[in-house]
């Protein structure tokens, strides 16, 4: 195998056959491919773009680099829920224990924070004891007792995209439809659940720009999915705003946590609510639990308000060693304190949001990564306390700064205070879910 001669054949846009990408990433994934061979081969597929018979051959490759789940032992239909990544988006820690309460299993291996967005196994580490590394055995027992669990992909499962990922945040590569499809596919076909839904972000603070973009990745991933036999399902909802209030590691958990409580689904952030409500039940209609999205619907806020949901979250956080104290109002977690608001200039009504710059702000904060070693304050966040549409007047709060360092809090508040528009006349409020592709 011949490394250098891959990339030269993608950079001069030439295809590549099934067993010279197989070769590579077994290569890299063997330690033969070097790390610099295989920016250079991201690079190329960024420029130069892939067909759809080597996206398939990747995600294969990438797959087959590791174990996959057998989801054939467990007792009921297995699905799953992936978001391609957003601001503020926590709906995987709440829609794992409601999708389980509705009578599906949800094996889900999810990722760390990429660029500007957050990652679910940042948000869980802010956790005491939560342990995101299991191995296959143990992580398909909870599913099975439980009903959901959630892990990082691990040694084992899909190492290639283990290492991709951690590659493609730091070389400019992630914002690339067949490494996005790639990535996304064999991590969730190693778990193998029967089901997968895809949240697939659009706007200012998600990696697909606009709607085209975001339908041409969305025909990928189905194409891929079904081609494994496995039932797919897109929905695009909008990130030219962060979802919900809370923004970071531990405040985001809170949030999610906070929504499963008794009312919760009545006081939770609304689009929060709304987002998370139309996946699962997608999850649940998809999977074949219910004939149809009304009725599906009816299940999953059934289980929300009875309180279900909040009992299986609790079972699952303990089944992998968290320990959060639902008496209190922080469940025990930690997070910084406030540090100072960002305030509106002038009456009017914001209008637009750069929301990757919101992202972006956290890592002013020590929240996010700019390198892949770079070590995560996961206490500190924003509260996001207006959205797109509100008439605001001067002096109000638009965002609350938590951190403890005061200058990296002044900093995220220069950034964000350049992000936001406020407009002299009223705004249109931004619609949340966009569309849909099965």
């Amino acid at each position: 195998m011949n490394a250098l001669d891959i990339i030269e054949t993608k950079k001069r846009g030439r295809e590549l056959d099934d067993a010279r990408i197989g070769e590579l990433i077994a290569g890299f994934t063997s330690g033969a491919v070097p790390d610099y061979q295989m920016a250079a081969f991201l690079m190329a597929v960024w420029f130069r773009g892939m067909t759809p018979a080597e996206t398939a051959a990747l995600t294969g490759a990438m797959l087959r680099s590791g174990e996959q789940l057998d989801t054939a032992v467990l007792s009921g239909p297995s699905a799953d829920k992936h978001s391609t990544g957003g601001v503020g988006d926590k709906v995987s820690l709440l829609l794992a224990p409601l999708a389980a309460a509705c009578g599906l299993k949800v094996p889900m291996l999810s990722g760390r924070g990429l660029g500007h967005t957050g990652g679910t196994l940042d948000k869980l580490e802010a956790i005491p004891g939560y342990d995101i590394r299991l191995d296959n055995t143990r992580f398909l027992g909870i599913v099975e007792r439980v009903g959901c669990a959630i892990i990082g992909q691990g040694p084992t499962i899909a190492p290639a995209d283990g290492r991709i990922y951690a590659l493609r945040d730091v070389t400019g590569t992630v914002d690339c439809v067949p490494l996005i499809t790639a990535s996304i596919m064999s991590k969730k076909l190693a778990a193998g659940p029967e089901t997968i839904v895809i949240d697939l972000k659009t706007g200012s603070g998600a990696f697909m720009r606009d709607l085209e973009q975001a339908r041409e990745l969305a025909t990928a991933l189905i194409a891929v999915g079904r081609s494994y036999g496995r039932r797919m399902a897109v929905v695009f909802s909008d990130m030219d705003q962060p979802l919900g209030r809370a923004i970071g590691h531990a405040n985001e958990t809170l949030e999610a946590f906070a929504a499963l409580r008794p009312g919760g689904r009545a006081s939770a952030p609304a689009d929060l609510v709304r987002l998370t409500e139309e996946l699962t039940a997608d999850m649940v209609r998809v999977a074949g639990l219910e004939p149809t999205a009304e009725a599906a619907l009816a299940r999953v806020r059934a289980a929300w308000d009875g309180g279900r949901a909040l009992a299986v979250l609790l079972e699952w956080v303990a089944a992998q060693g968290g320990r959060i104290e639902p008496g209190r109002d922080d469940f025990g977690l930690d997070c910084a304190p406030a540090a100072m608001d960002l305030t509106a200039p002038h009456d009017g009504w914001l209008s637009t949001v750069d929301c990757r710059q919101v992202g972006l702000a956290l890592a002013d904060l020590g929240a996010a990564r700019r390198r892949v070693e770079d070590k995560l304050d996961l206490s500190a966040g924003l509260d996001y306390l207006v959205r797109v549409g509100d008439a605001v007047t001067r002096g109000q709060p638009l965002v609350r700064v938590f951190c403890h360092d005061r200058t990296r809090a002044e900093e995220a508040v220069s950034r964000l205070g350049a992000a936001m528009t406020i407009a002299r006349e009223p705004a249109a409020p931004r619609p949340l879910i966009l569309g849909r592709m099965e």
